[in-house]
């Protein structure tokens, strides 16, 4: 089961540092996967953007994937307007993130075990 943290408010830079601070605390809690569900926040500037940014490193350093869930109206809309959205794997809801991660984990536990029993063989 994915990690979640909830983005609730403003993401901007008087929120950055308490954001960084959730995010550890959820990197520090999550195995193979961390979920940020921006659905509920109502700005992004873009000390958030670069915050998100920041956020996808510290996680993939940890060995996890981080995907985002953004509001189409605000964070979409900040990550298309900064040309960011790219940088990042976005889903339409928590929900959606998480089975394609399922399904990815999936392939990936079944790619190896080809593997395994290749170098059995």
């Amino acid at each position: 089961m994915p990690t979640v943290a909830a983005v609730l408010g403003a993401l901007d830079a008087p929120a950055v540092p308490d954001f960084l601070k959730a995010i550890d605390r959820a990197i520090s809690l999550a195995v193979r996967t961390l979920i940020v569900d921006l659905s509920r926040v109502d700005f992004v500037g873009i000390s958030g953007v670069l915050a998100l940014a920041d956020a996808q490193d510290r996680a993939t350093c940890n060995g996890l994937a981080m995907l985002l869930v953004p509001d189409e109206a605000t964070a979409g809309h900040t990550l298309r307007a900064t040309d960011m959205a790219d940088h990042f794997h976005c889903f339409p809801s928590v929900q959606a993130a998480a089975e394609a991660r399922r399904v990815e984990l999936a392939a990936h536990d079944q790619l190896e075990q080809v593997r395994v029993s290749s170098a059995a063989g």
